[in-house]
């Protein structure tokens, strides 16, 4: 008979356990549905039961969610594979689960029959892996990637203990972008690096594809020799596309779990925001920004609701800006916020009755090349190709009412006499300061000063020539508390003082 990767679908509403149970024909693909449970309780009582190959669990549940359910699961079953499903807002909760030995996860979003078999087909080939290399005695390497993982018996952990002869370890692991043609193979990697470093213990750890990753063990005293072997062996290696990390050195081996998840991948995600740095060792990491980076989405949806597009994509521009220097964040993180102001842009869009069929229909590429950039630069290069067809969309025609700048040029000249200010003014109308005043010089040609000058000058000349009021009362009456100020504005505007174009004006009169 057929054999049949068991599955438990693990999820607390329904309609979304019947709809993945729905998706495709589970048998025809090499899978059997084995049951469904609503929470973490119910899930544990049928993997006693059927012991699954997958379970395919929410994170936010009532009761024992995914993050408590998965870490059970992998202690106690540790040859089932988990799947864990999230929102966008869910990526904290992800990263948690994944420090349990998660296999892989699916944005619910994204959920469809081909995202799911693709998940389901590329953990189902590292169970096979995995069960080629228990048929053999585990290496020194598969036993350090059980330790990373945190399954390790307690008789492989006591072996690692006794196998290394000097007193300090490191992680060096070299990596480079899989969407790259490359001729580098992990074996050639490992020959330079063992060349590079003879007096030295290397194990590779078979811990993920396109990557390299050793535990060394070394004398402390040679420290400085292991950055050179770097150096050498990228040489040796001869290639631009490669990047390295030196993680911060450890004394013992079971501190590798720990070194790895605190340490060396915090410096891999560095080489993310910093694509042109090739090495990137633990004691020469760049300084993230100190500005934290806050974003406000209540007033991006506000900006699109009052069709103030430019101020809005000025408010995203500046804000990734700020993200991009903040090397620590995690780059999931970067890239779910990307994905969910996209996410938000559409349906704001839609809600707005604005034409989204194209975007709708593109959307889903757009997260799959965020979620595979190698980089911030090309990251935010697809971000920018969404946002130019966001605003050739809602670009202004004709038939549309006076802009939100229109709007503001009719409150400075009514209220011209007013006390007005660059910041009032955009803090009034929901503009970015910046924005406004390179609006002001681009389109006027003159900064916010000159513009309102300009407005209060000339209705000025107007009181001037059309009443007798005193001159000093006319320069408080158009804005200006400061009546020799007003006389040096008005003849440097006018090339006249305000008595003699009285004069002049009445005369022609």
């Amino acid at each position: 008979m057929k054999e049949f990767y068991k599955v438990l679908i693990v999820d607390d509403e329904m309609l979304i356990r019947q709809g993945i149970i729905n998706y495709i024909e589970w048998e025809s693909e090499g899978y059997k549905i084995i049951g469904e449970a609503s929470n973490g309780e119910e899930a544990l009582h049928l993997m006693e039961l059927y012991h699954p190959h997958i379970m395919i669990t929410d994170i936010v549940m009532p009761g024992m969610d995914g993050i408590e359910l998965v870490k059970n699961v992998k202690e106690n079953y540790p040859e089932t594979e988990v799947i864990v499903l999230s929102s966008f807002e869910d990526f904290d909760y992800v990263r948690q689960t994944f420090q349990s030995g998660v296999a892989d996860y699916i944005l619910k979003p994204k959920l469809n029959t081909k995202e799911l078999l693709d998940t389901l087909n590329r953990v189902t080939q590292k169970q096979k892996k995995a069960a080629n290399v228990s048929n053999s005695q585990s290496s020194m390497g598969e036993i350090c990637k059980k330790i990373i993982e945190g399954y390790q018996s307690i008789r492989e952990m006591d072996f690692a203990r006794q196998q290394f002869t000097y007193d300090t370890f490191t992680l060096i692991e070299a990596f480079w972008n899989k969407k790259e043609t490359s001729t580098l193979s992990i074996t050639t990697i490992k020959k330079q690096l063992e060349k590079q470093l003879s007096k030295v213990e290397a194990h590779q750890i078979p811990l993920q594809e396109h990557s390299s990753l050793f535990l060394v063990n070394f004398n402390s005293a040679e420290l400085p020799q292991i950055k050179d072997a770097i150096y050498a062996c990228e040489k040796d290696v001869d290639s631009t596309k490669l990047k390295w990390i030196i993680s911060t050195p450890f004394k013992t081996i079971d501190t590798l779990k720990n070194t790895y998840e605190t340490n060396h991948l915090t410096i891999k995600q560095y080489h993310f925001y910093l694509p042109d740095r090739t090495f990137l060792f633990y004691d020469d990491l760049p300084e993230a920004a100190e500005t934290k980076a806050v974003f406000d989405l209540n007033h991006l949806i506000y900006l699109f609701k009052h069709k103030q597009f430019q101020e809005a994509f000025i408010y995203l521009n500046e804000h990734i800006g700020l993200l991009s220097n903040q090397y620590e964040t995690d780059v999931f993180e970067f890239k779910s916020w990307l994905e969910n102001i996209m996410f938000n842009i559409i349906v704001l869009l839609g809600n707005m009755k604005y034409d989204i069929e194209e975007l709708e229909a593109e959307k889903y590429h757009y997260f799959l090349e965020i979620n595979e950039a190698f980089h911030v630069r090309k990251a935010i290069s697809i971000f920018d190709t969404f946002l130019a067809k966001v605003e050739r969309k809602v670009r202004p025609t004709s038939t549309e009412t006076t802009s939100n700048i229109q709007l503001l040029l009719d409150y400075i000249e009514e209220h011209y006499d007013s006390h007005l200010t660059l910041s009032t003014l955009a803090d009034h109308f929901h503009f970015n300061p910046s924005y406004l005043s390179s609006y002001f010089s681009k389109h006027h040609r003159e900064g916010f000063s000159e513009y309102l000058n300009h407005v209060r000058i000339k209705n000025a000349r107007k009181l001037l020539k059309e009443t007798n009021k005193p001159i000093s009362v006319i320069s408080e009456a158009v804005g200006y508390s400061d009546h020799s100020y007003f006389t040096k504005v008005f003849k440097k505007l006018t090339a006249k003082s305000p008595s003699t174009y009285r004069k002049e004006n009445k005369q022609t009169n």
